[in-house]
This record gives C-alpha cells, sequence and structure tokens, in this order.
C-alpha cells in the first residue's frame, strides 16, 4: 500500500509536467488498464491487445487512390483471425481528401478493407466496401521498416462499383474537414489534449487525422508546422499564431496522442510529411517546423526520421520553446513507482533510450536550430522543466541561437517579446 500511494504522489509529479490540475484522468487510465487486463485474461481479442497496449502497434499506411472523387469519409478496418475468426481488430475513420492510407496495428496477420457511405445514410456498413488490399497484410516486428511502420501497397478504391461484405458492423458516419478557421474551435478544445495522453483510440475517433491548418495547401507560401506538447492541443499555439504573416506564411497543427512513444510519434509526421511531398511532387517548396515542450522532442525525432538519407531540400529549420532535451526526473519516478506508466514517459525521462539516439544520430545539427528557453526570476527553471534540462548541452551547443525569456512553461508561447522574436526568426530562416 505504502508503494502504491507513493507511485500515485510520483505520479502527480509527472502530471504537473503536462500541466494537468486534477488527476482523474491518470485514475481513469489506470483503472481502464486494469479492467482491460482482467477482460484480456478472461477472453482474448485483438481489440483488447490493441487496448492494453497501442505503443506496441505499428503504422501501417500507402498510397490512395480514388476512381471519383469520394463525398466524404472513409472507413479502414483490419480484419485478423489471431483470436477470434474475423475478427475487427482496429479502424481507421479517414477525412477527405486524402492520397494515403494510415492504421496502427499490433503484430499478426490483417486483412484490410475500405468503406464508404455510397448510401448516405450516415453509417458505413457491410455493403459498402469500396475496396481492398490484394492479399493479407503482415505486421512482424522484423519486418517493419525503420522498426516503427510498414509500407503498403497502393490501392485505388472504386466508389462506383462496391461490393458486399460478410462482416457485421455499422459504423456511424463523423464528417469533419482539416481546414478550421480558428484555433478556437471546440475540435481543439484542451479537455482533447488530455485524452490525447490517456486514451489513444478515443482521441483518434475525435480527431481521424494529424494534420490541420486554416486554408487548403498553398505551396506559394512557407509552411509553419506547429507541434504542441504533452497534454497539449494546437490551441496552445493560438498567440503565437494571431499575428503571423499570413500572406507570407501557412500555419499547420500536428494535433496527435501525446501518450505514445516519442519515436513512433516523430516517423508518423515524417511519414506524412514524406508522403504529402511524394504524392505532390513540389508542392512542399519551404517547411520549418516549431515546437512547444515536449513537442520539441517529436520535433527532433521528426528531423531525424526525414533526414536519414540527407536533409530534404524543403526543411528550412526547426525553433522550439521550453523543451526538456536533458528529460524529466519525475518521469524516471513515475516509471519506477506509478502503477500505470503512460508510454511517452519513458522517452522523456532523464537518460532514457530514446534521449540517447536522439542525440547519437544528431540529424537536428544539419539544419538551422533555434532554441528558445524560459525561467523565472529566481528559479533556475520555468516552474516546469529546469533549465538543466532546456539547455542540456547535446542540443544547446549546436543550436544556431538560443533566446531566453522571463515566463513560465506555458507563459512563453503567450509572451509579447518572445513572439516578436519568434517572428524574426521566422524571416530568417525563410531566405533562400
Amino acid at each position: 500500500m505504502e508503494r502504491l500511494w507513493k507511485g500515485c504522489l510520483l505520479c502527480l509529479a509527472v502530471l504537473l509536467f503536462a500541466g494537468c490540475t486534477a488527476v482523474n484522468h491518470y485514475l481513469g487510465f489506470w483503472q481502464a488498464k486494469q479492467e482491460a487486463r482482467e477482460a484480456f485474461s478472461r477472453e482474448q481479442s485483438a481489440e483488447l491487445l490493441m487496448q492494453l497496449a497501442p505503443e506496441d502497434a505499428y503504422l501501417l499506411l500507402g498510397k490512395l487512390a480514388f476512381d471519383r472523387e469520394p463525398a466524404g469519409p472513409i472507413l479502414l478496418l483490419a480484419v485478423t483471425d489471431k483470436f477470434k475468426k474475423r475478427e475487427i481488430a482496429a479502424r481507421s475513420p479517414m477525412q477527405t481528401p486524402l492520397d494515403y492510407y494510415q492504421i496502427h496495428l499490433p503484430e499478426g496477420v490483417y486483412e484490410i478493407y475500405f468503406f464508404a457511405d455510397l448510401d448516405e445514410n450516415g453509417y458505413f456498413e457491410a455493403h459498402e466496401c469500396v475496396g481492398r488490399l490484394p492479399r493479407p497484410v503482415t505486421i512482424a516486428k522484423q519486418k517493419v521498416k525503420d522498426g516503427l511502420s510498414v509500407i503498403g501497397p497502393d490501392l485505388k478504391l472504386n466508389l462506383a462499383a462496391p461490393s458486399k461484405t460478410d462482416l457485421v458492423f455499422e459504423e456511424k458516419v463523423r464528417r469533419h474537414s482539416y481546414v478550421y478557421e480558428s484555433l478556437e474551435d471546440e475540435f481543439f478544445d484542451p479537455r482533447y489534449g488530455e485524452i490525447g495522453l490517456y486514451d489513444f483510440k478515443v482521441f483518434m475517433a475525435h480527431t481521424q487525422q494529424y494534420i490541420f491548418s486554416f486554408e487548403t495547401m498553398n505551396p506559394r507560401k512557407t509552411q509553419v508546422l506547429f507541434v504542441h506538447g504533452v497534454a497539449g492541443t494546437p490551441r496552445d499555439f493560438q498567440y503565437m499564431v494571431r499575428g503571423i504573416d499570413r500572406k507570407r506564411y501557412q500555419p499547420w497543427f500536428y494535433f496527435y496522442p501525446s501518450g505514445l512513444p516519442l519515436k513512433k510519434l516523430g516517423a508518423n509526421l515524417a511519414n506524412i510529411i514524406k508522403y504529402a511531398e511524394a504524392n505532390n511532387p513540389g508542392r512542399l517548396r519551404r517547411l520549418i517546423i516549431v515546437a512547444h515542450s515536449m513537442g520539441g522532442l517529436v520535433a527532433l525525432s521528426t528531423i531525424q526520421h526525414l533526414s536519414a538519407d540527407g536533409v530534404p531540400p524543403y526543411l528550412k529549420g526547426c525553433i522550439s520553446f521550453n523543451s526538456p532535451y536533458g528529460g524529466v526526473e519525475a518521469a524516471a519516478s513515475g516509471i519506477k513507482y506509478a502503477p500505470a506508466v503512460v508510454p511517452s514517459w519513458h522517452d522523456v525521462a532523464a537518460g532514457s533510450p530514446f534521449l540517447n539516439e536522439l542525440y547519437t544520430e544528431g540529424k537536428h545539427k544539419a539544419i538551422p536550430f533555434y532554441l528558445f528557453f524560459g525561467y523565472k526570476t529566481g528559479d533556475s527553471s520555468d516552474g516546469t522543466i529546469t533549465l538543466q534540462s532546456q539547455l542540456n548541452r547535446n542540443i544547446h551547443l549546436s543550436a544556431h541561437k538560443s533566446y531566453g525569456f522571463n515566463a513560465s512553461h506555458v507563459g512563453i508561447l503567450r509572451d509579447e517579446q518572445a513572439r516578436q522574436v519568434f517572428y524574426r526568426t521566422l524571416s530568417d530562416l525563410d531566405r533562400d
């Protein structure tokens, strides 16, 4: 009992890093894990396996085309016989327009189906199958590309000639766009950041994709990709984005479940960027990545994957705010004592294998890197992350420039001085 309570108290320390003001989200996460384990011990299923360990899933993705423009979202279903005959193991609703498919899957053999709401009754149904991969896909650790993703075959969906399947399901269609007028939209509400830390399934049911913007892609503008921190949402950047020159820059936002392993989150973003460029050559001319808090680690991982074969010509630089480059000591304590561990804690913990690999590779050194750090007068931290971690020598010494501000961990994103320096830095990076 003493160990349990100690664990809970240390969990609170980690949750403070996430900006959480209550523990009910963590307690719900802990309880859900317990219930899933108990249910899995009674009756094994692929769906429960995914719920138990989403961090062990790999990303299947591939190129997608259509015989005609779809009128609404597409539903991807993965079917397996691993535990039960013809069990739906995972589903991935995908909003259009899209030119690639993706779904997270644990190890196993899967048949992949695609559905569209052709009769427009508000539901995806078994008779509305518009395509399937020609052969089952095997997800196995030893076969996974870069240890993180599986590249599936290209597929063209036939909306004009759907087929009927023997699957038993009915899924309500939820429509939304990747384009939003404002970060004030309820879609970016902070509660979804907390959900993304603890419940991958519920989070993805809400977002159904990862990249969002205020307008459709404009290749004449410089793309600025914002990456939020743990338990965050794109709304965290509202103040910074509000004054950005929209005639020159196009803001984009990576809205991701921050509880997953950071290497997988970085690889996922890198794959999305690669597919965007490969499917539309020349459209991505200039890209600058901007990150806050743990998002800085995700950004470095993204750069690492993008630059595996050399720095892509469109990648012009990276700017980070108050990122824990030296890790977080509380995360290591949480891993040791907490009754249930959030997967991303392993990576953000001081001295983690993820951090060691990140700096050993050192891909960020090949592009202009600007480090913004925060401190509070009389304190050696920004109130959350220590200066020692923010200015870790592995990143600080390789930074093109570093700027310090008397601002808190989150407050730096609302600091006017920091904002003006940020705009000047964007301009510096946006020069040929």
